[in-house]
């Protein structure tokens, strides 16, 4: 006689059973997918996925506005930064084709006029962190080998005409916006030549802690994520069985991480917050970490907003165009002080 599975949890429609198994079904009915189109155009951009590491088979999608497809960059004319991409969902939830980012990600190219590369890292609980990390330190490496390339066997076309591989920033939201954390730092410390990080930008940025901070207590029965959630997310991404949330891939603010940042020397940051998101006290917890560590963090909060920003979807349009508006003059800001710094 079978014997029946332990339901251990249920995030987002991925049931954890206490044996290991996990179901996605309800999962990809939630979250649907959108295919890259390399032939027309969506939102201001076409798109292609490559896979940047054969071993893990982690691939990403690429995003090219439409202005820049129109045209073969020449000696001389302008380049597109390159904006690193890394999506939501916990760890464990969304993907780079899901519908809410592939639309995002099109409308953040076309209409910053940047080259978007949006990570498809692997998810937990299949595949626990640092994973996450890893893919995405994975294509960053990838993007270093094309702007070394000279071949034009496995050259990235899009990237070979149209990519300022000295403009390149990393953005992510909620726990994209914890990879950001950590890979500025990891970047910073291990160099990327020939790439140059001009920026870090954290959306809503996903940490955690041990210890109930503030904003937890009072929002932590938010109906779009409760703190419960949050925990389970935790549970089944972190590590290893018995690691619990002070783990510095949780809390990131720990006495390791501060000798790492007063070590290395950071790209300017942008933090987007909402004043009622749950995490709001451990988000303003890093900006001032960060500051302390003697880097630029410039904060950007919205009253009244929870764990949602740039979505007009499920936003006031008159924020979320501000929000876009102040991303675009953070982007050329970076890029106008690299210019100082190289004619300096």
């Amino acid at each position: 006689m079978a014997i029946a599975r332990e339901l251990k949890c249920e995030l987002f429609g991925v049931k954890v059973y206490s044996d290991g198994f996990i179901d996605r079904t309800q999962h990809d009915e939630l979250f649907p997918t959108a295919s890259a189109n390399a032939q027309q155009a969506y939102l201001g951009a076409y798109s292609k996925d490559v896979v940047v590491d054969s071993s893990t088979g982690c691939w990403a999608r690429i995003f090219l506005p439409e202005s820049a497809a129109a045209s073969q960059a020449q000696a001389g004319e302008k380049r597109l930064p390159v904006l690193f991409f890394y999506h939501g969902g916990g760890f464990v939830v969304c993907s780079a084709a899901s519908v809410w980012y592939h639309d995002f990600c099109s409308k953040l190219a076309g209409g910053a006029e940047v080259i978007v590369i949006s990570v498809d890292y692997r998810l937990a609980p299949e595949h626990k962190l640092p994973a996450p990390f890893d893919d995405c330190i994975a294509a960053l490496r990838w993007l270093q080998q094309q702007a070394q390339a000279t071949g034009s066997d496995w050259k990235e076309p899009w990237l070979s005409s149209h990519a300022d591989f000295c403009n390149c920033f990393l953005m992510g939201d909620s726990a994209g916006g914890n990879i950001v954390a950590h890979l500025g730092v990891r970047a910073a410390s291990e160099g990327v030549h020939p790439l140059h990080i001009s920026g870090l930008i954290l959306v809503i940025p996903f940490f955690g802690g041990v210890e109930r901070s503030n904003s937890e207590i009072l929002y932590g029965d938010n109906v779009k994520m409760t703190l419960q959630d949050t925990d389970n997310f935790w549970a089944v991404s972190l590590p290893a069985e018995g690691a619990d949330r002070s783990h510095p891939y949780c809390t990131f603010c720990t006495p390791e991480t501060r000798a790492l940042l007063q070590s290395v020397k950071l790209p300017p940051s942008l933090v987007v917050i909402g004043s009622e998101d749950l995490m709001y006290d451990r988000q303003i917890q890093y900006v001032e970490f960060v500051r302390e560590a003697g880097h630029s963090v410039t904060l950007l909060e919205y009253p009244q907003y929870d764990h949602a920003i740039l979505y007009p979807e499920v936003n006031n349009a008159e924020d979320v165009a501000d929000a876009y508006s102040r991303l675009k003059e953070f982007l050329a800001k970076c890029m106008g002080e690299l210019i100082l710094t190289e004619t300096e």
